[in-house]
């Protein structure tokens, strides 16, 4: 039960994650509010606590590193937008400060997921 608590932390946080890159990037009508501002590090750093460390075998090492590729991912779509955006080959009506805090957050959660499915278990 843990491991499924765990897991849907995981694709809650980066639900929350993508929808704060879409919103920002103006694809979507959604605008997230406060939560999805907290769930995207919290939710999914709570997830890898419970889903990932005391997780011991291939399929939930494998999903570990999945999560921390998409983190990767969001972080590069939102640097990449950034950066295009001030070079002028983007242009969009919303502020930065989303994607700016997405990239953030995808620096820590990204290289936790692949970390995570590394940690070494207890009698291992």
């Amino acid at each position: 039960m843990v491991l499924a608590f765990g897991a849907l932390m995981v694709v809650l946080g980066l639900l929350s994650g993508g929808v704060l890159t879409a919103a920002a990037l103006e694809v979507t009508k959604l605008q997230p509010g406060w939560t999805a501002w907290l769930a995207y590090p919290g939710l999914t750093l709570l997830g890898y606590g419970l889903f990932v460390v005391p997780a011991n075998d291939g399929p939930i090492q494998l999903m570990t590193k999945v999560s921390g590729a998409l983190c990767l991912l969001l972080g590069m779509v939102a640097i990449a937008v950034l950066v295009l955006r001030s070079l002028g080959f983007l242009a969009f009506e919303g502020g930065t400060f989303t994607l700016w805090w997405v990239f953030g957050c995808s620096l820590l959660l990204g290289p936790l997921g692949w970390l995570g499915a590394r940690v070494p278990k207890a009698g291992a």
